[in-house]
């Protein structure tokens, strides 16, 4: 936590202190004795402080542009994700688990043999199960969510809209459907503002929120800080170098009404994750009493145009496949 002063004429008004120097000066400036408070925060400076980037997330970007490429090759695929030893290690593990192992087909024991077994999407869902795995670790005080709890919404979320935005239907006939590399990303960071917001909260303190009630929401972040973890979101992830496709959903799922870009891709985000804080991790799902239950936003509704039932459905799988994915990473 820092310290500065706060008379803008002082040459110390730009200067940082420590918790501990400040104590040691009694909060008190050394050349003007005008107080030492904590300096406005601003979401530039958080940003500033983010850590090293996971190599994960930095390929994610990379990698979608070469899915989305018809003349991408395995050796372009090959370069981007031998860059992180992790990351390798477990598209070899995926690539000889009982799922895409055959008789007499042998082990990969590379990572060019592995991606060619596997295919480049499953891949591409790999990276983002690790980038999910580094980055969604940590429990969110200040949203009342484990870290278990952040990383089954980041994983469910995504395996649901890459099932459902093929299904969209959109009451436009120049409505351009969004590939499903898309969609899976849109899913697996959207809570990525909430996660930067807490990290800075854990590693330096935020005290606008120390009188604030928990779980914060949209009002308590805009009003205490001046910012909500959608423009956090949206901030970081073009810091990060993702695309707008990315970016505009994800920066609009709390009001994909009026958001910018692809709405209905932003409503059926806002719908998913709905869903799936309702209907946590379970080992049984009774799709039509899920269905019974599940009361969605009917204007976003008639934007993504998917019908309940098979709405429902992609959920109740979303569950199984984060089981499944967990259990195949397991160890």
């Amino acid at each position: 936590m820092s310290y500065s002063c706060v008379n803008q004429g002082c040459a110390n008004n730009t200067t940082l202190f420590s918790q501990e120097a400040a104590e040691k000066l009694l909060f008190r400036c050394f050349l003007c004795e005008d107080q030492l408070e904590h300096p406005p925060l601003t979401l530039e400076h958080i940003l500033e402080n983010v850590d090293a980037l996971p190599v994960a997330i930095q390929i994610l970007p990379r990698l979608q542009q070469l899915l989305n490429n018809e003349n991408s090759t395995i050796d372009d695929i090959v370069m981007v994700t031998r860059t992180d030893a992790s990351l390798v290690t477990q598209i070899l593990k995926i690539s000889n688990s009982a799922i895409y192992v055959l008789p007499d087909s042998g082990f990969c024991s590379t990572l060019e043999e592995a991606l060619n077994r596997i295919g480049f999407n499953t891949a591409y869902k790999v990276v983002g199960y690790v980038a999910a795995k580094q980055l969604f670790q940590q429990n969110l005080v200040l949203y009342n969510m484990s870290g278990l709890e952040l990383w089954e919404a980041s994983v469910r979320a995504a395996i649901a809209m890459q099932s459902l935005a093929p299904q969209i239907r959109a009451s436009s006939d120049s409505y351009a459907m969004p590939d499903t590399s898309t969609a899976y990303t849109v899913g697996l960071l959207h809570p990525i503002g909430k996660m930067l917001i807490n990290h800075y909260y854990d590693t330096e303190g935020i005290p606008a929120l120390n009188e604030a009630k928990f779980p914060l929401t949209d009002e308590t972040e805009k009003s205490a800080l001046g910012f909500n973890h959608l423009e956090a979101a949206e901030k970081l992830l073009r810091k990060w170098n993702f695309q707008d496709e990315i970016v505009a959903p994800i920066r609009s799922q709390s009001n994909p009404l009026n958001g910018q870009g692809d709405r209905p891709l932003a409503a059926l985000l806002s719908m998913v994750v709905d869903a799936v804080k309702q209907f946590p991790v379970s080992l049984d799902y009774n799709i039509e009493a899920m269905a019974e239950q599940y009361k969605p936003n009917s204007d976003l509704a008639a934007i993504v145009g998917i019908p309940k039932i098979e709405f429902i459905k992609c959920i109740a799988s979303s569950s199984e496949g984060c089981k499944q994915l967990a259990n195949t990473f397991a160890g």
